[in-house]
C-alpha cells in the first residue's frame, strides 16, 4: 500500500515544487505534459541503474 501511496505522492510533490525561472530546467505547468515527461525521467534513471544495486539477481 505504502508503494501505491508513494507512486502519487511522489511525483506531485515534485510537480509542485518544480523550479521556476532557471535556466537550466524550465518548469511544466501542463500536469498531463509534467506526467509524460516524469514516466520518461523515471524510465531513463531505472534503465541506467545497475541491477547489484537493487539486490535482485541477474541471470
Amino acid at each position: 500500500m505504502f508503494t501505491r501511496v508513494r507512486q502519487v505522492v511522489d511525483p506531485l510533490f515534485q510537480y509542485l515544487n518544480q523550479p521556476i525561472g532557471k535556466s537550466e530546467q524550465c518548469a511544466v505547468w501542463n500536469p498531463n505534459r509534467f506526467w509524460y515527461l516524469y514516466k520518461i525521467n523515471l524510465l531513463e534513471k531505472c534503465w541506467l541503474k545497475d541491477p547489484a544495486v537493487k539486490g535482485q539477481k541477474a541471470y
